[in-house]
């Protein structure tokens, strides 16, 4: 793995009775060293709803996706209605014939209700099943549910959908969860998504449907290592609290705690595609003035490689020291906290983080002026404006997003 980390806080010199910092740890992925194996599974609405020109692209989306597998990649797909059926079996590209291929794809037809959690149940049997049969590479393998709906599990709510993405997560499966249209359950595709490390998308109209498929077909033949995440080792007396996913999406993280070290589970590493988690550092007082001190040793791991860095600060009474602040990173985390809210919906919620960020940092602040200006999108708009509001814009030329 050629990963590497970088820490930056917003204080680094702290007073000796104790404080909250800022701090972020930013992923730079590197470069990939071996061809990797792609286990692609289609999981495909096929409800009365998705009829007439949704199913077609549908299709062709899926035709694309032939198109830019190779040999060794394998591939199946799942169609749902009010039940889910395995319409081809998980299976080396390089195996299948191609005219039998298309005729199954014209075979797919819209028609009765939505059951997608049997769908994303089949889907995850169907990547599973490939741990144990047709030799595939589980070292080198990424495996992706590509999932397309319209509409909504009238047997399951979003908790059942998380509860099953941890599920497909901790077998190694990244979701990419798109809806499209109106009538999905928003709550759902953003749950999918985001629980399972991959992303979750609004698709306006069936024309985006083609683009939604071939972007992660393309994107998972990127990744640079899998099964990433963060191990923060927190030392005696600190505490983290509100961390985020702040790129590639912006996402909320729960932390799975062992002993003194939380775990942040991260999306698989892909070239030019950095990585940024932000979060609150409450450090404890301390009697000795003038001491650098490690409040948490960070490692990022990923398929069996290790990068590592620390969080420190120095305690001082020195005036002058204390007022030593760099801005970006507060800025960066009151920006991803704004930006999930919006994701969510939440536009109250994000309103008041914004009125509290423009008292802090003044109006004229660029980052300041983006999510002012995202908030009113928001506001006036419905899921597109929702989605895009997750995605924190480049702004530089070597493609780091700020």
């Amino acid at each position: 793995m050629t990963a590497e980390i970088r820490t930056d806080v917003n204080r680094p010199n702290v007073p000796v009775d104790g404080t909250t910092i800022t701090a972020e740890v930013d992923v730079e992925p590197g470069e990939k060293q071996e061809q990797v194996q792609r286990h692609i599974a289609l999981c495909i609405d096929t409800s009365g709803s998705m009829s007439g020109e949704k199913i077609q692209r549908a299709r062709d989306g899926a035709s694309w996706v032939f198109g830019l597998l190779e040999d060794d990649d394998y591939v199946s797909i799942v169609a749902f209605d009010s039940e889910a059926e395995l319409v081809i079996r998980p299976t080396r590209w390089g195996d299948i014939d191609r005219d039998d291929a298309m005729a199954t794809l014209d075979e797919l037809t819209a028609g009765g209700g939505t059951n997608m959690f049997d769908g994303l149940r089949t889907a995850q049997n169907s990547l599973e099943s490939l741990e144990f049969t047709d030799g595939a590479n589980e070292g080198t393998a990424v495996r992706r549910i590509l999932l397309l709906s319209d509409g909504k599990d009238k047997h399951n709510d979003p908790p059942d959908f998380r509860d099953l993405a941890l599920e497909i997560d901790e077998a190694g499966i990244r979701i990419e969860s798109a809806g499209i249209g109106h009538d999905y359950n928003e709550d759902t595709i953003r749950t999918l998504g985001t629980t399972a490390r991959g992303e979750w998308t609004h698709l306006e109209g069936p024309g985006d449907i083609e683009d939604f498929f071939g972007e992660a077909v393309e994107q998972a033949n990127s990744v640079v290592a899998t099964d990433a995440q963060l191990e923060l080792d927190v030392a005696d007396g600190v505490e983290v609290t509100d961390v985020y996913r702040a790129l590639p999406q912006a996402q909320d993280v729960d932390l799975d705690w062992e002993d003194n070290t939380a775990i942040v589970k991260l999306p698989d590493l892909t070239e030019r595609e950095h990585q940024r988690v932000v979060m609150k550092v409450h450090v404890p007082g301390q009697r000795d003035e003038e001491q650098d001190v490690d409040l948490v040793d960070v490692a990022l791991t990923a398929r069996g490689g290790t990068a590592r860095d620390t969080i420190s600060v120095t305690y001082t009474e020195d005036n002058e020291k204390l007022a030593e602040n760099n801005e970006d990173v507060q800025l960066d985390h009151q920006q991803t906290v704004i930006q999930t809210e919006l994701g969510k919906g939440n536009v109250e919620t994000a309103e008041t983080q914004v009125e509290q960020m423009t008292r802090i940092h003044g109006e004229e602040t660029q980052i300041v002026q983006n999510v002012q200006r995202q908030t009113e999108i928001v506001k006036e708009g419905g899921r597109a404006e929702r989605n895009r509001a997750t995605k924190i814009v480049s702004d530089d030329d070597e493609g780091i997003q700020k």
